[in-house]
Order: C-alpha cells, then sequence, then structure tokens
C-alpha cells in the first residue's frame, strides 16, 4: 500500500514529539505493515485549533494527494496531529470515506477503515475530543493571561530592555532590566524627548549596529513603539488597555514618556517628510491661499513656492534668515513660556475633553448591551475601538505642559543654543513657537520682511504686522 506521512508541532510546549520524531516512528510502523511511503507531509510549529491564524500548508497538500488517489492510507503519530477544529477533520474523515483510503493512528497500533461506520465514529469522536481539548487549552491559558494582567505580571513574549529570571525549576521569579537593552530604549526616550526624527535615530542605531527587537534593522516605527509603551514606564497593558501597575521595574521616567506619547500623537507631525528634511521652513510656511510652502528651483533660485496653486514664491535664504531671527528674539523673551504653556493647557484640556466623551459613548453603548439592545459581540467590538482612543487622550491630558525642546531653548542664550540643534529640531521649535504666513508675491520687488506681516506668536491674536504698526505707527 501506498502511505503518506503526515506530521505536526504547534507552539505549545506540551507537544511531545517533534516532527522528526513523529515521522520516524511513522515510518517504523509502515515498515512493520508492509507499507511503502510514498510522500511526506509536515506543518512545523503550527496550531491546527479553530484559533489558528497560519495557514497549514502541507495539510492542504495532504487533501489535494487524497483526492488524487496517489495514496491508499495516512499515517497520524496521534489523531490531535491531523487536526483539532472538529470540521476540517471532519472533511478529512468524509475525503478519506469516498477516495477509499485508511487512516492509521501511530499512537493506536491501528488502521482505521472508515467505510466501516464503527471505524469512522472512532475517529470522529476522537475529533470531539481533541477539538474540546483545544477549547480547553485555550481557556487555561486566557486566564493565565487575566490573572497574570490583574496582578501585574509579565505574559507573553519578552519585550525589548528586559530579562526574566527563572527558578531551578523553570518557575518565574522576576523581570528585570537588560542591561544593554533598557539603555537603548532610555537613549531612545531622551533623543525623541530632545525632538530627534525617528529615522534619524533609527539610522544612527543601524550605523552603529545596534541589535533591534526581534533581530534585523531598526526601523523609525520601532522606535515610535518603544518611546510610547506604557510597559517602559511600569504599567501592565491587557488587550490594549492598562490595567495596573505591573510588578518589573520603569525603564523610561514618566516625564520623558510622556513627552514622548506628546510628540508621537500630535497630528501636526511631519513624520514622513523627515527622511530627507534640508530646508527650514517646507510645509511649515503657509501661503495666502492657505497651501503650504515647498523647495523649488524658481530662476536658477531656490525658493519656496505654494505647491497648492503657485500664488507665492520666495528664496529660501532671504526668509530663513528673517525667521530664524524672529524665532530667536522671541524665545529670549521672558514672556515666551507664559504664552506657550496657556496654549499647552488648552491643548491639555481639549484632550480631557475627548476622554470624556468617548467614555460617555462607551458608557452608553454598555447601558444599551444591559437593556438586550446591543449583543455582546457588538459591545466587545466596541470596546475594542474605543478604550485604546480613550487611553491616548488620558494620556495626552497627563503629558507635560510644554514639550522640553522648547523648555531647554528658550531664555537667555537662545542664540548659542540654536546653533546646536538639528535642523528637525529647529523646524520643531519654529512650528510650536509660531504660525508663519506669507503675503503673495509682487512682480519685480525683492523681499520685504514685510511680507511675512501675516503671521503670528502661537497664544497670541495680533500678527507680526500688529505688532510692527504698534512700534512705528508711521
Amino acid at each position: 500500500m501506498r502511505a503518506a506521512i503526515y506530521t505536526r508541532v504547534s507552539q505549545d510546549k506540551r507537544d511531545k514529539a517533534s516532527v522528526q520524531q513523529q515521522e520516524d516512528e511513522a515510518r517504523l510502523a509502515a515498515a512493520a505493515l508492509g507499507w511503502t511511503v510514498v510522500e511526506v507531509f509536515s506543518d512545523n510549529d503550527i496550531s491546527a485549533s479553530r484559533h489558528a491564524r497560519k495557514e497549514r500548508e502541507h495539510h492542504t497538500a495532504l487533501l489535494a494527494a487524497i483526492q488524487a488517489g496517489t495514496v491508499d492510507v495516512v499515517i497520524l503519530w496521534e489523531s490531535s496531529r491531523g487536526d483539532r477544529k472538529l470540521t476540517t477533520w471532519s472533511a478529512l474523515l468524509d475525503l478519506c470515506r469516498d477516495r477509499g483510503v485508511k487512516i492509521h493512528v501511530v499512537d493506536h497500533r491501528r488502521t482505521y477503515d472508515l467505510t466501516v461506520p464503527r471505524d469512522w465514529k472512532t475517529l470522529a469522536d476522537e475529533g470531539v475530543n481533541n477539538a474540546y481539548a483545544s477549547e480547553e487549552t485555550r481557556e487555561r491559558i486566557l486566564r493565565d493571561v487575566r490573572a497574570n494582567a490583574v496582578a501585574g505580571r509579565p505574559h507573553g513574549k519578552l519585550a525589548f530592555g528586559y530579562t526574566r529570571r527563572y527558578d531551578d525549576r523553570g518557575n518565574f521569579v522576576e523581570q528585570v532590566e537588560h542591561p544593554e537593552q533598557a539603555e537603548i530604549v532610555r537613549e531612545c526616550g531622551r533623543r525623541v524627548e530632545a525632538g530627534e526624527s525617528l529615522y534619524g535615530i533609527a539610522q544612527d542605531l543601524n550605523r552603529r549596529e545596534v541589535p533591534a527587537p526581534r533581530g534585523g534593522k531598526w526601523l523609525p516605527l520601532q522606535i515610535k513603539r518603544v518611546v510610547t509603551n506604557p510597559r517602559y514606564v511600569g504599567q501592565r497593558v491587557h488587550r490594549g488597555v492598562v490595567v495596573g501597575d505591573a510588578v518589573w521595574p520603569a525603564i523610561l521616567e514618566e516625564n520623558v514618556y510622556a513627552e514622548c506619547v506628546r510628540r508621537m500623537s500630535d497630528p501636526r507631525r511631519h513624520s514622513t517628510r523627515d527622511l530627507s528634511l534640508k530646508h527650514l521652513l517646507s510645509g511649515i510656511m503657509v501661503a495666502p491661499c492657505g497651501g503650504r510652502t515647498r523647495v523649488l528651483k524658481n530662476r536658477g533660485y531656490w525658493s519656496y513656492i505654494c505647491h497648492q496653486d503657485y500664488c507665492v514664491s520666495v528664496r529660501t535664504t532671504k526668509v530663513e534668515e528673517f525667521v530664524t531671527d524672529q524665532v530667536i528674539e522671541r524665545l529670549e523673551q521672558p514672556d515666551v513660556m507664559r504664552g506657550l504653556a496657556a496654549r499647552s493647557d488648552q491643548a491639555v484640556a481639549g484632550a480631557s475633553g475627548q476622554a470624556d466623551e468617548l467614555q460617555r459613548r462607551l458608557d452608553g453603548f454598555v447601558d444599551a448591551a444591559a437593556r438586550g439592545e446591543l449583543t455582546p459581540a457588538a459591545l466587545a467590538r466596541i470596546e475594542q475601538r474605543l478604550l485604546p482612543e480613550i487611553e491616548d487622550a488620558k494620556r495626552l491630558a497627563q503629558v507635560a505642559p510644554l514639550p522640553k525642546l522648547i523648555r531647554d531653548v528658550a531664555g537667555p542664550g537662545a542664540r548659542e543654543r540654536w546653533g546646536r540643534l538639528t535642523i528637525g529640531q529647529r523646524r520643531e521649535v519654529i512650528d510650536k513657537v509660531a504660525e508663519i504666513r506669507v503675503a503673495a508675491s509682487r512682480k519685480g520687488v525683492r523681499f520685504s520682511f514685510h511680507r511675512l506681516a501675516p503671521s503670528r506668536w502661537r497664544g497670541d491674536e495680533q500678527t507680526w504686522g500688529d505688532h510692527w504698526a504698534a512700534l512705528d505707527p508711521s
């Protein structure tokens, strides 16, 4: 008889035999019965439960071989290797019965003829038992996850920046800082807090050959995930929601983490343009039509030009020099911190109000479910969507009142500190301090600072032109 061997091992550590061990025992059984093994199908590290996410390619190939009539018997190490999902196990039994293919289970030391009703029933009952065992395992895992979450204990994959200690019996003892990785987490936090671009940080780490989480190279998105993950300030997250304090130590300081969250949550952040920024005001300066400006060559000179309807053009060097001087002078003024703090307070209040509104919406859905107007499944989907939004809004409402970059640059000596900033940091300072607007250009007229009169300082109702007119009424 032509025999096909099917082996499978899931990620569950309780699996008792590797695919190679299963194949070896199946070959011994085939030899003892005088069968010829014509093909081996093996799915390694893949679950067969109804919750599995990976497709079992070799299981599909086995079904195709049975359908094609190239095998007479399928050898399984144990029935659960074939499947833990009742519907697909039943489909395999039906296919084998229809094609006259037998199933030999090594663990049973028995060959089943699916055309015999009792043999079919025996394996059908096996499928029920295997599916039930799979559901029991999942429920046990979920209970462990919930218990660990409530107690603040870690669960699942080890987070970058930490290592775990176990006793002699393999029982978890504690999760502590990884000596090298924790310092990388702190470095990322400090650099994002200081206004460096995610791309620049990732490039630097790769240049230094610093290993990334899960191997490979650092990507900007990985930096963002690290510096905004609540676990690094000692908080336990369950299903995307902070459920309490964790038992492991925090790596990031609260104020650093809060500033990173604020930066990464800012909708005006131009993260995708940080890859090749060379100009101070590109994407920041606003044209008369409301469009943003970008840098293009105009009559041989690099110029800021409105990319929406080309209503404005101004040479880069002229406008950059003037805006830089204005911003530095503003940073040196004593009232700059008060004005920015007031604006930041408004942003915090807005985030707090958004969190309250989202919570009221969620409470309304919960009440509707209690009245039977909403199914539990629908409520679960709504919670899955709204809870992370609520947590994000709450974190924004708790962030530091002013960006650390502004606090570090402002005050006496601002010009000297400005000289040490990267272009990305300078752009952020300008965007946080001022709203830069430029008036339409007039043909034949050279650049004049009066074209920036529509600009205004953040938190100030008057434009730059209003202030200039007050200083020189003539």
